[in-house]
C-alpha cells in the first residue's frame, strides 16, 4: 500500500495540479505511476469535487464571468464569452499569431463566392492574402479540391483556380 501513502504525502501537489492547472487525472496518475482511480480516490477523500462540471472563467476581452468545461479551459489560455469579444481581440492585434484561424472566415467566403459561382462540396475557397477575415470578392479564389489547393500553396506545377474573384470588377 506504499502508493496510497505516497499519494497522501503529495496531496498538495496533486490538488494544485488538478484544481489550479486543470491537469487531467490520467496525467497526474502517470506522474505517480498509479491508476487514475487511485488519484480519484485521494481527491474524493479530501473533499475535492471531481465532477465534470463547468467552471467560472473571465472573458479575456470584456471581463464578463461565464462558465466553461475544464477541457476547454485546458485547451486555450485565452477565453472569450462570445465571438464578438474574440474577433475584437483579434482585430486589436493582440494575438501575435498564437491563435488557430477560425473556420467562420471560410464559411463566410463560401457564402460570398456562392453568389457568383456554383460551389460543389469538394471545392475549396482560398483567401489570396491568407486573411480569413478579408472576404472581399477580389480576395477569393476557388480550387477544385483540397489537393489542388495544397499544390497551389506548394507551387507544384501550374495549378489554376476554377474561379478567381479578381476577375470580377
Amino acid at each position: 500500500m506504499r502508493n496510497a501513502f505516497s499519494l497522501e504525502e503529495y496531496f498538495i501537489e496533486i490538488r494544485g495540479a488538478y484544481e489550479d492547472d486543470f491537469v487531467p487525472m490520467i496525467e497526474i496518475a502517470s506522474w505517480f505511476h498509479v491508476s487514475r482511480q487511485a488519484v480519484y480516490k485521494i481527491l474524493r477523500k479530501h473533499g475535492i469535487d471531481t465532477s465534470k462540471r463547468k467552471l467560472k472563467v473571465e472573458c479575456f476581452a470584456c471581463g464578463k464571468v461565464f462558465k466553461l468545461p475544464k477541457c476547454q479551459i485546458r485547451a486555450s489560455k485565452h477565453h472569450f464569452c462570445c465571438d464578438d469579444c474574440y474577433y475584437a481581440w483579434l482585430k486589436a492585434g493582440n494575438c501575435d499569431g498564437e491563435y488557430k484561424q477560425s473556420r467562420q472566415g471560410q464559411r463566410s467566403g463560401r457564402r460570398i463566392v456562392s453568389e457568383y459561382f456554383k460551389l460543389q462540396p469538394e471545392n475549396i475557397v482560398h483567401h489570396k492574402n491568407r486573411n480569413c477575415f478579408d472576404n472581399s470578392v477580389t480576395n477569393l479564389m476557388v480550387f477544385k479540391d483540397q489537393g489542388d489547393h495544397v499544390k497551389y500553396h506548394r507551387d507544384c506545377g501550374d495549378i489554376k483556380p476554377i474561379w478567381d474573384g479578381g476577375s470580377i470588377e
